[in-house]
């Protein structure tokens, strides 16, 4: 019989580091997007709204575990903040790790020290020995089991297309879609997803020169700045530029740092509205000839431009 002393502080540091992944899981889940994932998550070979959501739903099955049974949920907990470290160290250097979306600003350097600590702390308490029961199997398996399914039933994905006037009021919080630019190319500008609601709403590619370069930028986008900037020498009449910009609540005067972009009666100015988010790595570029969509790229610079 096992006369050992149970251990009472293990179960509350196991408890401690699930309610510190079920904070970021939560705020993926409610007011994140998939721009906020680690790019070498988001590099995976999966669909990028596919990602995310099993990002959250492994997330919140193993928090909502480890509250209601730590004996069972501290080994993965301790894999998972060892895939989180060594995820952070390839963000080094960024202001935003996106652990806790894009509207809190987490260093990468900060939030690998808080996952380190935290994980020094659960090793320390030894969470392998003596631990109370807790829940009952069937409780544990049931949390889990909805905590994964949670993601799936709060998607905040909008497809193109699916609606007839493109509004996601519909959508539980705060509605994102993906502008994979780099899939469409190959198609018709007429006949891809701008031509569909809910980008059709805001862009007429019927009344509009689709011909050209364009280029989808934010207005608090450091790279966008510098590419917009490169684009005035660049760019001086010989093709048509079509400037879309991505509104975001968060638009300022103040965290406004584009000031310079190409100008002139070859220039084409678009907008997109700040009512959803939009899964882009700014500046994307589009190359659009003889109205077929010929190149694109996100995240481009410079020296890669069409």
């Amino acid at each position: 019989m096992d006369t050992e002393t149970p251990n009472r502080f293990a179960p509350w540091m196991v408890r401690l580091v699930a309610a510190w992944l079920l904070i970021g899981a939560f705020f993926k889940l409610l007011v994140g997007t998939p721009n906020d994932l680690p790019q070498v998550v988001r590099d995976l070979p999966m669909e990028l709204g596919l990602t995310y959501s099993l990002v959250i739903s492994i997330e919140l099955a193993l928090g909502f575990c480890a509250l209601v049974k730590p004996a069972w949920a501290w080994f993965l907990l301790s894999g998972a903040l060892v895939v989180f470290d060594v995820i952070l160290t390839t963000q080094l250097g960024s202001d935003n790790c996106g652990c806790f979306g894009s509207k809190i600003t987490m260093p990468p350097w900060l939030m690998l020290t808080i996952d380190s600590v935290l994980l020094v702390g659960l090793l320390l308490s030894k969470p392998w020995r003596n631990m109370p029961r807790a829940a009952p199997v069937p409780v544990a398996v049931l949390v889990m089991a909805i905590g994964f399914a949670i993601p799936w039933m709060m998607d905040r994905q909008v497809g193109t297309g699916i609606t007839a006037d493109g509004d996601p009021v519909d959508k539980p919080g705060r509605a994102w879609l993906e502008m994979n630019i780099e899939d469409w190319v190959g198609q018709d500008v007429r006949e891809s997803p701008l031509s569909k609601p809910p980008l059709s709403d805001h862009i007429d590619v019927e009344s509009i020169i689709t011909d050209g370069i364009w280029v989808f930028w934010r207005q608090d986008c450091d790279h966008c700045k510098e590419h917009l900037a490169n684009m005035v020498n660049t760019e001086i009449g010989e093709r048509m530029v079509t400037l879309v910009q991505l509104r975001m609540p968060t638009d300022t005067e103040a965290n406004r740092v584009v000031s310079m972009m190409p100008s002139g009666g070859f220039v084409q100015m678009l907008t997109l509205p700040e009512s959803m988010d939009y899964v882009i790595t700014t500046p994307g570029e589009m190359l659009v000839e003889n109205e077929k969509i010929v190149g694109a790229k996100e995240g481009v610079s410079a020296e890669e431009s069409f």
